[in-house]
């Protein structure tokens, strides 16, 4: 696995720990040792019976192994029901995977409309890639009503949280918008939700 991409894993799941109760988490740290040693096998064997009895970290865990095919087989509509799982205790990585899922038709029945209110749930918990996502269903109508002032929030708000071609996205929404909204939305845009990593 790519190390930014196991660094950012790494951080998400600090922060997810942050919020759980200490027990749980310290059942959780072999499971953890062994994904960012890419021992997926072993990670597997260690977060599915967490999973099982309702730990939202695991479920998305496990839900990411069965994505990617990582010590388990690849079986998408595995990974959509544990994401599910995860998502419905408000995991923002599982939302956000959710709403791809759902754009995708991957796991799921394609639904642009579900693939928004993932975005939104996660978006709303400072999932800049989420908000990036969303920002473009405002300013194209997907899933949603076009809505050019949401979307430039959206899209400044991703870029906030490090997602810079949310910047240039803004262009067009911020074309239909008045000085005034675009005041205003950036104002607004500097208390948006950011993640931390």
């Amino acid at each position: 696995m790519n190390g930014w991409i196991r660094r950012r894993m790494a951080g998400w799941a600090c922060a997810a720990a942050l919020a759980w109760p200490v027990g749980a988490v310290a059942q959780l740290e072999p499971a953890r040792a062994a994904f960012e040693k890419e021992d997926y096998a072993a990670a597997y064997q260690l977060y599915k019976p967490e999973a099982d009895k309702g730990a939202a970290e695991a479920q998305y865990r496990v839900g990411l192994m069965h994505k990617f095919g990582w010590g388990a087989a690849r079986d998408h509509g595995a990974a959509a029901r544990w994401f599910m799982a995860a998502a419905e205790q408000s995991h923002a990585d599982a939302q956000f995977e959710l709403g791809i899922y759902y754009k995708d038709g991957r796991g799921v029945s394609k639904d642009m409309g579900k693939s928004a209110e993932w975005f939104l749930k996660a978006s709303e918990q400072g999932v800049g890639i989420a908000q990036l996502n969303l920002g473009r269903y405002f300013l194209a109508g997907t899933g949603v009503a076009k809505d050019p002032v949401a979307a430039y929030y959206w899209l400044t708000a991703a870029a906030q949280n490090g997602y810079i071609d949310g910047m240039a996205l803004r262009v067009p929404a911020a074309e239909e918008m008045t000085p005034e909204q675009i005041k205003e939305t950036n104002a607004r845009a500097k208390q948006a939700p950011r993640k931390a990593n």
